[in-house]
């Protein structure tokens, strides 16, 4: 078998390779004031935050109940959860920041 040329390959300075991971969870220092606003205003917020919306936890008031969970998505007028429900926006009293 031939010998093959060798590959240059710079190296390895830091000990702390692919060591240490960002973890958008745990580094979660947004706030967002959603106080005085529609519900259809805080999804709109939300929506255009720098994070994933999914990774925001809310909880969600409707007349008779609240539901914690993370929103995955908003398609015309119903909010689809992380755990696959579709929620109407029409029904919602409140969102509020976990």
């Amino acid at each position: 078998m031939k010998k093959l040329p060798k590959i240059y390959h710079s190296e390895i300075k830091s000990k702390k390779n692919n060591l240490s991971m960002y973890d958008s969870l745990k580094n979660n220092n947004f706030k967002i004031d959603l106080s005085n606003l529609s519900v259809k205003e805080k999804l709109q917020k939300l929506m255009n935050q720098n994070n994933y919306i999914f990774n925001t936890k809310v909880v969600l008031v409707f007349q008779d109940k609240e539901i914690n969970t993370s929103i995955a998505g908003i398609y015309n007028n119903h909010i689809i959860t992380m755990d696959n429900k579709i929620i109407s926006i029409d029904k919602l009293i409140d969102i509020k920041i976990l």
